[in-house]
């Protein structure tokens, strides 16, 4: 088995409790519960930056969305690609 390279953290009594406490319930260790909080911090930061990006940029993202809506009713007939498409078997 390969050497994890690890480090130590250094938090608040009562810190290092509730991951303990929240270990035990998981049935997870203190270790795997910090990883899983870093990546959660990590998601909740990516979809708070999308939001702030639509937020600002919604109105132009929507223009740009019905502009590429209406190409579709453009008159042209819908291209068949049935014939290279695989079978479906």
């Amino acid at each position: 088995m390969a050497s994890v390279e690890t480090t130590t953290v250094r938090v608040r009594r009562d810190t290092h409790e509730r991951l303990q406490k929240e270990a035990e319930l998981a049935g997870k260790s203190v270790t795997q519960v910090l990883e899983e909080a870093a990546e959660l911090l990590e998601e909740q930061r990516m979809l708070a930056s999308f939001v702030r990006s639509y937020e600002r940029y919604g109105d132009e993202i929507r223009e740009e969305m019905a502009a590429w809506e209406a190409t579709a009713s453009d008159g042209l007939p819908d291209d068949d690609w049935s014939d290279v498409l695989p079978d479906e078997d």
